[in-house]
């Protein structure tokens, strides 16, 4: 099953697909929720959202494994991994009209515009990659 992004802004939209409260509507409380890091139902929201199951990996089993036992947010590092996820997803859901199967497919698919890479993992790279796959989407 999967579920639309409702939320207008588009850094709202991301504090959704992130499953974060609407409260967190800005980029600033985005990076300060990423910083202190995001809660591991994060990923739940995201798989719910794309309707990935477990079959997408953005970050290790093992770190969703170990903050959801332990009850404690993820890595401020992990936490980047998504919140990068979350910007390019928020950008490609735009595009293609809430298409989760299409957004998907864009981003598993290796794109010669990224040297053959697929865009989900340069995105997941680094801010720079996310910023490289938004722009790529923009164009």
């Amino acid at each position: 099953m999967t579920r639309n992004l409702t939320r207008t802004t588009q850094d709202a939209r991301v504090s959704e697909l992130l499953g974060l409260g609407e409260e967190i509507d800005s980029s600033a409380a985005l990076n300060t929720q990423v910083a202190d890091g995001l809660p591991a139902t994060s990923m739940d929201s995201i798989l719910q959202t794309i309707d990935a199951q477990a079959t997408i990996k953005i970050i290790p089993e093992r770190a969703l494994r170990q903050a959801k036992l332990k009850n404690t947010p993820l890595s401020p590092a992990k936490s980047q991994i998504l919140y990068d996820f979350a910007r390019a997803y928020v950008v490609a859901d735009r595009i293609y009209d809430g298409n989760s199967a299409l957004i998907m497919r864009f981003l598993e698919k290796p794109h010669n515009a990224l040297d053959g890479a697929a865009p989900l993992a340069i995105a997941i790279s680094s801010p720079a990659g996310a910023d490289a796959v938004i722009d790529l989407l923009e164009q």
